[in-house]
Parts: structure tokens; sequence; C-alpha cells
């Protein structure tokens, strides 16, 4: 065994009687120190970064008005009712029901909100033309039909009073409370951008008129007679089946 400077080696004779030698690093200088500074949250800087929040956020509303105040409050009251709502539909009978049709609920309230913000726009764009608000309408009749998407409750009412067995009242009552807040969502969104763009100006004067509620009333025949046909298919195929399985058998 020697040891120099720049490590320590081992002698040694093989079996042959020729000299073998390993060397090795010195151990002191392979050894990493370890250090026992933890890294911590600085907790400081984060009460310091809320503190500026909420002062930037209070000067914020202190400027707005009545309305708007409203619309945020209408926009954040929603969001929270969408994010929570299976903690708050928990203490309820329907809950189960709630549970089934919890995803065709979600596209609901979605696709009504995109459907509305959609028009909305085309509404910003061409604020005088009433064709956006029958286009409200209309788009969720023909969503329902390429999409099976019912995002509008004119489109469900029609189908609940046209169809057999579609879907019970607690089930159309959810579907309603979806698409309404889809549609209060893009609504309210639309009404806050309006106030700051044009200020004292009625964001929905030509959107919601008789030309709106004329698209309604047709979306509305509409789905009664496309989901009565459906069901009398439905049902001619069904008897042309048990026709057929009785026709076997005999």
């Amino acid at each position: 065994l020697a040891q120099g400077s720049r490590g320590w080696a081992v002698e040694a004779r093989d079996s042959r009687g020729s000299l073998q030698r390993e060397r090795h690093l010195p151990l002191l200088g392979a050894m990493l120190p370890i250090s026992r500074v933890q890294v911590g949250r600085d907790w400081m800087e984060i009460f310091t970064v809320l503190v500026w929040a909420t002062v930037i956020l209070i000067m914020f509303l202190a400027k707005l008005k009545a309305t708007q105040d409203v619309l945020i409050a209408v926009i954040l009251g929603t969001i929270m009712v969408i994010v929570n709502a299976d903690s708050m539909f928990s203490k309820f009978r329907f809950y189960k029901i709630y549970l089934v049709l919890r995803r065709s609920l979600k596209k609901d309230c979605f696709g009504a909100a995109s459907l509305g913000a959609a028009c909305l726009l085309w509404h910003a764009l061409a604020p005088e033309a009433w064709t956006p608000g029958v286009a409200l309408h209309l788009g969720s009749f023909g969503a329902w039909v390429a999409y099976d998407v019912q995002t509008s409750p004119v489109v469900s009412c029609g189908l609940w009073a046209g169809g057999r067995n579609q879907m019970t009242k607690i089930q159309l009552g959810l579907r309603i409370a979806a698409q309404s807040a889809g549609l209060l969502l893009s609504f309210a969104a639309f009404g806050l951008y309006y106030s700051f763009r044009f200020p004292g100006e009625g964001p929905f004067r030509h959107l919601l008129g008789l030309e709106s509620i004329c698209g309604a009333v047709v979306a509305f025949a509409a789905s009664v007679v496309r989901i009565r046909s459906c069901d009398a298919a439905f049902a001619e195929k069904a008897a042309r089946r048990e026709a057929g399985a009785e026709a076997k058998t005999d």
C-alpha cells in the first residue's frame, strides 16, 4: 500500500508473479460537501404580492359602475356554480340523475356558451343586424341535429313536448339549468365588454327582438317535428324487427 499526494495505490503480485498496481483518488477529495440549508418558500414575498393584487383589484372595482359590478358578480357566481356543481347537488334527491347526465350537461353548458359567444361576436361586428338573434336559436337546432348537443332551452322544451319518453321533468330542468348557465356566462361577459367599449349603449338592442322571438318559435316547432319523425321511424323499425322475429319462430 503506497500513499501519495495524488491518492493512494495498492500493489500486489498475481499468480504469475507480475506486479499489479491499482490507483485510487483521495477519499477526502472525492467526497462532496453536504449542505443542510433547505430551500423554503418566501412567505413575505407571497404576502406582498397578495397585498398589491388586492389593492389593484379594489382600485379597479372602485372605478366600475353599478351595472359592471353586477355583471362581474354574475360571471364569478356562474363560474362558482359550474365548478362546484357536484358538491351543491349532492344534497338533493336528483343527484343520481345528475351523475348520469353529468357529461351531457357539461356538453350542453359549454355548447351553449360557445354558440352564444359566436352569435354575440357576430352582433359586435354588426350591431344593427337582427340575424345574430335568429341564428342563436336556429343554430341551437342545427347543433342538436348535427352533434346531438342541446344548447338552448327552446330546443330542449321542444324535444320534451314532442318526443315520447325522451326525458323526464327533472332531466329537462337539469338541461335547462346547464344551458342557462352557459348562455348567462357568455351574455354577461359580452355585456361587460360592451360596457367598456361603448359606455351608455345597450348591448342587446337588436339581438333580443321580435326577429329573435320568431327564430325561437321556428326552432321549437322544428324540434317538435323532428323528434316526432324520429320516434315514428324508430317505432316502425321496432315493429319490423318484431314481425321478423315472429316469422322466424313460426
